[in-house]
């Protein structure tokens, strides 16, 4: 079927789509993958330590930007289980540890839109430990739904990633 004249493609349009979606995706590495682990992907500025590079989707071929570099702010909290009772978890996500332990997380605040590219899930009525009556939203990549790689309170401020559930952008 012929296009009208009138309902033609602007010039050029359709090269640029093909070209974006040719486009080659960085590579995500896996935390473990890094020989002095966290260390090797932080800095410190201004007495914080950040991420010192872009944190992507973990899963292969998706290597979706999640967040820029600079964003983040590490902080060590104790575990939350946050995979469904109901699915089973996912192969490329590492466990969390029990909730009695601490483990590294990914702090943003103070807004949705420090993001590159995340998805919320409905609200969660509570994960373990959790104050009765508080509401969570669990995060996944938006481009390929892989997740739970995080947590935030319903309407809240600050946004958790784990630092074990996200693939790190090497060679920045």
């Amino acid at each position: 079927m012929a296009l009208e004249p009138s309902s033609q493609l602007p010039a050029g349009l359709l090269e640029a789509l093909q070209a974006s979606s040719s486009r080659s995706r960085p590579t995500p590495h896996p935390l473990s993958s890094f020989a002095n682990g966290i260390s090797d992907v932080t800095e410190t500025i201004d007495g914080e330590t950040v991420n010192k590079c872009d944190l992507l989707c973990p899963r292969p071929g998706c290597g979706s930007i999640i967040l820029k570099k600079g964003v983040a702010t590490l902080e060590e909290r104790e575990s939350l289980q946050i995979e469904p009772s109901d699915i089973p978890p996912h192969p490329l996500l590492p466990p969390l540890p029990d909730t009695s332990e601490s483990i590294r997380w990914w702090l943003i605040t103070p807004s949705p839109m420090s993001f590159e590219n995340i998805g919320f899930s409905r609200p969660v009525e509570s994960l373990p430990l959790s104050p009765a009556g508080k509401k969570f939203k669990l995060l996944a990549c938006a481009e390929c739904d892989l997740g739970p790689l995080g947590w935030s309170e319903e309407g809240g401020t600050e946004f958790w990633l784990a630092c074990s559930r996200v693939g790190y952008q090497s060679g920045q």
